[in-house]
């Protein structure tokens, strides 16, 4: 049964794979480990707090390290930094792994959102799809169109 998102993508002939992830624990770790092909290709969701703006949605190679400070500058804020999880659930409407930039995107068009400049070395991406354990993979294309993102540098 399809989610939000993945109706949204079906509803516009926007092609995708649903792919089915372990949860982010050790074990799912190891178990992501013997899915290389997949693992390059995830880019996490993190939502965050500006004190200027408000909700910053980013998106980051899965094994990343967000540069706060990069996102501040490219979003005008002084102060850039994670809220607790009732925040994002309350501001997104999604739990603390689940995030997902399109679901995001469709309830929140107003919410500034940003993806690493990694992420144009890609063809195909996978992000959250809104639910734990399950993404959408989708081509790179199609999520810059989705979604919007200003491509910056935002790592580390």
């Amino acid at each position: 049964m399809s989610n939000q998102v993945e109706t949204f993508l079906e509803e516009r002939g926007i092609p995708f794979q649903t792919q089915e992830l372990p949860a982010a624990s050790e074990n799912g770790r190891a178990e992501l480990a013997k899915m290389p092909e997949v693992e390059k290709k995830i880019f996490k969701t993190l939502v965050l707090k500006g004190d200027k703006t408000g909700v910053i949605v980013a998106l980051v190679p899965l094994e990343g390290r967000l540069d706060y400070k990069k996102v501040a500058k490219a979003t005008g804020n002084r102060k850039v930094g994670l809220p607790p999880m009732d925040f994002v659930l309350a501001y997104t409407g999604y739990e603390h792994g689940a995030n997902t930039p399109i679901g995001i995107h469709l309830k929140h068009p107003e919410y500034p959102q940003l993806a690493d400049q990694s992420i144009q070395s890609f063809d195909t991406v996978v992000v959250s799809s809104g639910e734990l354990g399950r993404a959408v993979e989708l081509s790179v294309s199609d999520l810059k169109k989705v979604v919007q993102p200003q491509l910056v540098d935002l790592l580390k």
